[in-house]
C-alpha cells in the first residue's frame, strides 16, 4: 500500500504542477475580453464537500478503465487536482479563467508524463488525460443537477479563449469518452505485455 500511495502521491504532484503552470499563461493576455479578476477562489468557486468528492469518484471511474488499483486511486487524484490553477485566484490578477480544462492541456499533461516515464508507464498518461475529461464531465453534471445551468470552458485554450457550453446529458458522454479511451489504451498495453512475455518465454 505505501508503494501505491508513494507512486499518487508523486505523479498527481507533477499533475497539479502542470496544471498550475499551464494555467498561468492566461495571466499573459491583458487586452483579452476573456481576461478577468476572478478572485478569492473560496468566495466565487463554490468548493463543497459535495464538489471535492464528485470529482474525485468521476476520477475513479477513469482509473477503472485499467482494472488497476494504483491507477483508479490516481484517476480520482488527478481529476480533483486539475483545480490546482484555482491557487492563482489568491494573487487578485486578471487571467483568463479555467485554462487548464481544455483538451491542449489533456494532451500536454500527457506528453510529460510520456516524457518522465520515457514512455515506459502508457497508462498513467492516459489517465491524465482521461482525468481532465472526468473533471470537465463533473463539472458539467453539477452545474446541471445543482443549479440547471448550462457551464463552459475555454476548451480549446491557449490557441482559442472562446467557450464551449454544455449542459444535461453531455456530461455522460464525456465520461463515457474518457473511460474508453484509458480502457481501449490499457487493454492493448496489455496485449503487448503479455505477447512481450510469451516471446521471452519461447526464447
Amino acid at each position: 500500500m505505501k508503494k501505491i500511495l508513494k507512486f499518487v502521491l508523486k505523479n498527481s504532484i507533477i499533475f497539479a504542477t502542470v496544471s498550475f503552470a499551464f494555467s498561468m499563461i492566461g495571466a499573459f493576455f491583458p487586452e483579452s475580453e476573456f481576461t478577468i479578476v476572478i478572485g478569492n477562489p473560496l468566495v466565487v468557486s463554490n468548493v463543497t464537500y459535495e464538489h471535492v468528492l464528485g470529482h474525485v469518484f468521476w476520477g475513479a471511474i477513469i482509473g477503472l478503465g485499467t482494472l488497476s488499483i494504483r491507477y483508479i486511486i490516481l484517476g480520482g487524484s488527478f481529476a480533483i487536482f486539475l483545480d490546482s490553477d484555482h491557487l492563482l485566484q489568491f494573487l487578485d490578477i486578471e487571467l483568463v479563467s479555467r485554462m487548464s480544462h481544455s483538451i491542449p492541456f489533456a494532451v500536454i499533461v500527457s506528453i510529460v508524463f510520456f516524457v518522465i516515464t520515457r514512455g515506459k508507464d502508457i497508462r498513467v498518461c492516459v489517465v491524465a488525460f482521461g482525468a481532465v475529461l472526468s473533471h470537465i464531465a463533473f463539472d458539467i453534471f453539477l452545474a446541471d443537477v445543482a443549479f440547471n445551468s448550462d457551464t463552459k470552458f475555454p476548451l480549446f485554450s491557449p490557441f482559442t479563449f472562446e467557450t464551449v457550453s454544455f449542459q444535461g446529458l453531455d456530461w455522460l458522454v464525456i465520461q463515457i469518452v474518457g473511460v474508453s479511451i484509458v480502457a481501449a489504451v490499457s487493454y492493448f498495453h496489455k496485449r503487448k505485455e503479455i505477447r512481450f512475455k510469451n516471446n521471452l518465454t519461447k526464447t
